[in-house]
């Protein structure tokens, strides 16, 4: 398989993050950021670009990090499936 065929892990995931209430921020995965081959810089690939808000890029570590330390959330009777 040569070089370019192979598919590159990307550095960092990019996020449309925007203030909501009560000092909460939602975050929508937008993109990705992938290495130079030079390692001098990023190229960055948007599904989507937002209006309002920002981006933040995290690295993919960090977002697994994240949820292995969250607690599941309980759900009270009215958001359960039915």
């Amino acid at each position: 398989m040569s070089e370019r065929s192979e598919k590159k892990m990307p550095s960092f995931e990019a996020f449309h993050a925007k203030d909501g209430p009560e000092d909460k921020s939602y975050f929508n995965r937008i993109g990705a950021a992938f290495p130079h081959k030079d390692g001098e810089g990023h190229t960055i690939a948007l599904d989507a670009v937002p209006v309002d808000g920002r981006i933040v890029l995290r690295t993919p570590k960090e977002r697994l990090e994240e949820a292995k330390s969250e607690k599941p959330r309980k759900r009270n009777r009215d958001e359960r499936d039915r």
